[in-house]
């Protein structure tokens, strides 16, 4: 293999190891397994094509209340600061 490959693939399981990407994958798996989440964006989605802004806004508000988004985001965003940090270290 390539040793540039080689050093992609050591820091992309570097980065996998992080605390954060961990607390986001799991997360991540939560949300997407969640019956009532697909439920809300399926109405939300539904109710956008039928240019029912408003009752989308409160099912989208709604959802985005839910502690286990509003940790989802948190942890997305400190994983997001993190990438940004090793992005600059390898420029």
């Amino acid at each position: 293999m390539d040793n540039s490959l080689e050093i992609a693939e050591q820091i992309k399981g570097k980065i996998l190891e992080l605390p954060e990407a961990k607390e986001y994958l799991r997360l991540k798996n939560i949300i997407e397994n969640d019956e009532e989440i697909k439920s809300l964006q399926e109405k939300i989605i539904s109710l956008r094509k039928d240019k029912k802004t408003k009752e989308a806004k409160e099912l989208t508000d709604k959802l985005n209340s839910m502690p286990i988004i509003i940790n989802f985001e948190a942890v997305r965003d400190q994983l997001a600061d993190t990438l940004k940090v090793i992005s600059n270290i390898l420029k």
